[in-house]
C-alpha cells in the first residue's frame, strides 16, 4: 500500500544533511564557527559579499529549541515526497536550493533595519515554505491543518502564511525571520507561474505547428484529387475541354498561390 507521505530519496537525504549538520552544532567550538560563518546575516552576506551564507544557513537551527528543526523537517516530509515524485529528485533538490536560496534574497530588506541587519538568520523554513506554495499550487482544495489545529484548504493556509509573514516581517522581537518565510512564498509561487507560462507557450507552439502541418497534407491531398487530374486532362485534350468547375477550380488555385507569393 502506498504511503501517503513518502520519504522519497531526496527527502531522506537533506534530512539526514540537516540531522547530521544539527548534531555538529552541539560540539564545542564547531557548532559555533558553524552559526558564526554560515548563518545568513544580512550586514555580512550583503554588505561584504559573503553571499555563500545563501545556501548554508538553510542546514543550520537553533539548537535552544528543538521545535525549530523538528517543524521544518516534519514539513520537509510531509510535502517534499509528493512534489519530489512529481519533479523527479534532481529537479526536487534544485528547487529545494532555488526556494531557499530565493527567500535568503529576501534578506536584503533588513538592511534597512539597525538591528535587523546583524541578526542571523538559520533554519530551512524558507524552503519549506517554498515547497508549501508549491504543493499548494498543485493541491489547492487539499484539507491540511494550520497550525495543526484548525482545518483549512492549502491555498488559504498559504495565503494566511503569507499575510502574517507581510504583516510581521520586520518585527524584532517575535525571533523569526518572517520576511525569508515570505521569500520562499513568492520564489515558489513565481517560479511556478512561470513554468506554467513556459508550458502553455510550448503548448501552444506544438499546436500552431500541428496545425500547420496538418494544413499542407490537405492542400497536398486536395491537389492530387483535385488539381493534378485537371492539369493531366488539359495535357491529354487540351484546356477547351474543361469544364466550367474545373475552369473554376483552376482559377481558385491561381489565386491562392498569387496571393501567397504577394
Amino acid at each position: 500500500m502506498d504511503t501517503p507521505y513518502p520519504i522519497t530519496s531526496g527527502v531522506r537525504a537533506l534530512l539526514i544533511v540537516n540531522g547530521v549538520v544539527f548534531l555538529l552544532q552541539f560540539f564545542p567550538g564547531a557548532g559555533a564557527w558553524l552559526t558564526s560563518a554560515g548563518a545568513l546575516i544580512p550586514f555580512e552576506t550583503y554588505g561584504h559579499g559573503q553571499l555563500w551564507r545563501c545556501v548554508t544557513y538553510m542546514f543550520l537551527h537553533s539548537t535552544a529549541d528543538f521545535s525549530h528543526l523538528l517543524l521544518n523537517m516534519f514539513a520537509l516530509w510531509m510535502f517534499g515526497g509528493a512534489l519530489e515524485e512529481r519533479w523527479g529528485t534532481k529537479r526536487f533538490i534544485g528547487l529545494y536550493f532555488l526556494f531557499g536560496t530565493g527567500a535568503a534574497l529576501f534578506g536584503v530588506f533588513y538592511l534597512f533595519d539597525p538591528v535587523l541587519r546583524l541578526v542571523p538568520v538559520i533554519g530551512a523554513s524558507g524552503a519549506v515554505f517554498g515547497l508549501l506554495t508549491a504543493y499548494a499550487v498543485y493541491n489547492p482544495n487539499r484539507e491540511l491543518l494550520f497550525f495543526f489545529v484548525l482545518p483549512m484548504r492549502a491555498w488559504m493556509i498559504v495565503a494566511g502564511f503569507a499575510v502574517l509573514s507581510l504583516f510581521f516581517a520586520f518585527s524584532q522581537g517575535s525571533g523569526i525571520a518572517h520576511l525569508i518565510h515570505l521569500g520562499g512564498i513568492v520564489v515558489a509561487f513565481s517560479w511556478l507561474k512561470g513554468a506554467w507560462y513556459r508550458a502553455q507557450k510550448e503548448l501552444r507552439y506544438e499546436k500552431e505547428t500541428r496545425s500547420r502541418a496538418e494544413g499542407q497534407f490537405s492542400r497536398k491531398r486536395y491537389y492530387e484529387e483535385k488539381v493534378d487530374p485537371i492539369l493531366e486532362k488539359i495535357a491529354r485534350e487540351g484546356e477547351g475541354a474543361l469544364t466550367k468547375e474545373e475552369k473554376k477550380t483552376l482559377e481558385e488555385v491561381w489565386k491562392y498561390k498569387n496571393k501567397k507569393n504577394n
